[in-house]
């Protein structure tokens, strides 16, 4: 726990950065205009629901990968601790990859590829009974539950134009909180039926959202039926 001090430093310098930042926009006298588009409101309670289930997939491995690492595939602490830090470190490349392709092939279907890649990387995890081959299987479900997670925040506003804030709160703040809520029935199951259940849980909920996914539509379909974002 006392290495969580680290952090301490980048976080305030990061804040510095955006303090520096944020008085410079303020300075500026350029005038911002908000498109004041109307909103697409069934779209994105599609995406806020699939956030949600990304979310409990993505928090249920970080909590409860290291344990089942020592308690399933028998491995030490440390290489337990070493699965937690890969499967972050995929997530740092899922992010920008998901970025990257959301460039070249659109959010929508972005979203739709990362969450059903997601799936087999996840049950070729559960079935790998290998704890040192399973670290590069950890490293794909890091990657892939996270390809969606930028790209969730622009479309969220994308549907929402005239209202950034609300559409960022709630797919970044209230999809995320939502689904740390969740979590604590993972626990439960782990005390009763041990942590492979849980994973075996993950793999299944992970389902949910890439069905959810096929409904979402472009933002520039939505208005006409949402025809074209579903080619």
């Amino acid at each position: 726990m006392g290495g969580t001090a680290v952090f301490v430093a980048p976080a305030v310098l990061m804040a510095f950065v955006l303090w520096r930042y944020q008085l410079r926009r303020a300075q500026q006298t350029i005038s911002v205009k908000i498109s004041g588009g109307q909103g697409r409101w069934a779209p994105f309670l599609v995406l806020t629901a699939l956030a949600v289930a990304r979310s409990v997939v993505f928090l249920g491995l970080n909590t409860f990968l290291v344990l089942y690492w020592i308690d399933h595939l028998g491995a030490t602490p440390m290489l337990g601790g070493v699965a937690l830090t890969v499967l972050l470190a995929g997530g740092v490349l899922g992010t920008l990859v998901g970025g990257r392709l959301a460039d070249r092939i659109g959010g929508v279907h972005t979203v739709r590829f990362g969450c059903a890649a997601v799936i087999p990387a996840l049950l070729a995890l559960r079935m790998t009974p290998s704890p040192v081959w399973a670290l590069l299987l950890v490293a794909a479900v890091g990657v892939t539950v996270n390809i969606p997670f930028a790209v969730l925040v622009v479309l969220g506003q994308d549907y929402l134009p005239g209202r950034p804030g609300t559409a960022a709160g709630v797919t970044l703040g209230l999809a995320v909180s939502a689904g740390g809520l969740l979590v604590p029935l993972l626990g439960l199951l782990a005390d009763r039926h041990g942590t492979q259940a849980v994973l075996t849980t993950l793999c299944v909920l992970a389902v949910p959202a890439a069905v959810l996914a096929r409904f979402l539509v472009t933002p520039a379909a939505a208005d006409d039926g949402g025809v074209a974002g579903r080619r």
